[in-house]
């Protein structure tokens, strides 16, 4: 198993950026321009709420208490976004902190933040292709990149599986098979 380093964080997200193109966002991502970022952050922002995203985008647009956030979005000059298009675009090799935190918000990295992706225990790994997942000798099937996930329940038409995304949050999925 690698190590888990800030380096690594970087090129998964990377990689991620490149293979999905921004995933959900890539009609704002495909080719990014600071305009398109910006947009992106504007109609992510009360969609995408994780548990530490409000720490990821205070740190990149340093809001000023009580501030009315999507206002602040729409006045930060287009300045702010050019270090991530040129990370993006790969004219640049690397980046500020925050600028990564916002990129693996923007294409929905997880584990996010940093300080997460250090402390989760799962071992770096290329991603499973959609639809793919393995399944063991006890039926219990792995589900790659969600912290503190278990199968609960299993029978032919059904998979209950929970997953503890933070000691506060649980989350109970079931699927039909």
């Amino acid at each position: 198993m690698n190590q888990k380093t800030s380096l690594t964080y970087k090129n998964e997200i990377l990689e991620k950026y490149r293979k999905e193109k921004g995933g959900e966002m890539s009609s704002y991502l495909l080719k990014p321009t600071r305009k398109q970022i910006k947009e992106a952050c504007i109609w992510l922002l009360n969609r995408r709420k994780g548990s530490y995203d409000e720490g990821i985008l205070n740190r990149f647009f340093k809001f000023k208490e009580g501030e009315n956030k999507l206002y602040a979005i729409e006045r930060t000059k287009g300045d702010k976004f050019k270090p991530i298009v040129n990370f993006l675009t790969g004219e640049t090799k690397s980046t500020t902190p925050a600028n990564l935190e916002l990129i693996s918000w923007l294409i929905d990295f997880r584990p996010r933040p940093l300080s997460v992706y250090l402390r989760s225990n799962h071992p770096i790994h290329k991603p499973l292709e959609p639809n793919q997942n393995t399944i063991y000798a006890n039926n219990e099937v792995e589900i790659p990149d969600i912290p503190e996930t278990k199968v609960i329940h299993k029978n032919d038409k059904s998979i209950t599986i929970i997953s503890q995304i933070n000691p506060t949050l649980k989350i109970t999925t079931i699927v039909s098979l």
